[in-house]
């Protein structure tokens, strides 16, 4: 019994460490686009392993494209800026989730969108998320190509 306790107890801690450094990983995205962008996806969706999240984002971001856009983009492209994608869904049928992008660039929180997972999304798999996860990414590029159009700053 001590065996146990004490070797258990060890091999639990190294699991956790990893999945830790798991969740830590960053991904490269929308590399067409200056230097790219580096992705953090963070948080859980429902029973589903965190791998299954993570390509379900990877398979849905949308990069800038419209002029303003990659003007906007291109403001704040060196060093390659760091996105990070939030997905909350509890376990259960029906249950709320939430979903955040935020857009970091050297090291400052430039803009971000947040909004609660569609119906459909809200009783599906991981990869039922993609056209949230596109919109809301659509919308981060629109709002700061507008916050560029305007003369505001880039990094408030």
């Amino acid at each position: 019994m001590r065996w146990i306790l004490r070797y258990g107890l060890a091999v639990l801690m190294i699991i956790s460490m990893t999945l830790c450094a798991a969740h830590a990983e960053t991904e490269g995205i929308c590399r067409a686009v200056e230097q790219g962008i580096r992705l953090h996806v963070d948080g859980m969706y429902g029973g589903y392993p965190h791998s299954v999240l993570r390509d379900a984002v990877l398979e849905s971001v949308d990069c800038p494209s419209g002029a303003a856009e990659l003007q906007a983009f291109h403001a704040i492209a060196v060093p390659p800026p760091h996105m990070r994608i939030a997905v909350m869904r509890p376990t259960g049928q029906g249950q709320q989730g939430s979903l955040s992008v935020m857009l970091f660039s050297q090291g400052h929180f430039v803009i971000g969108e947040r909004m609660s997972l569609s119906p459909f999304s809200r009783s599906q798999s991981p990869f039922s998320i993609k056209a949230d996860i596109n919109l809301a990414t659509a919308r981060l590029w629109d709002d700061l190509a507008k916050r560029i159009a305007l003369g505001k700053p880039i990094i408030p």
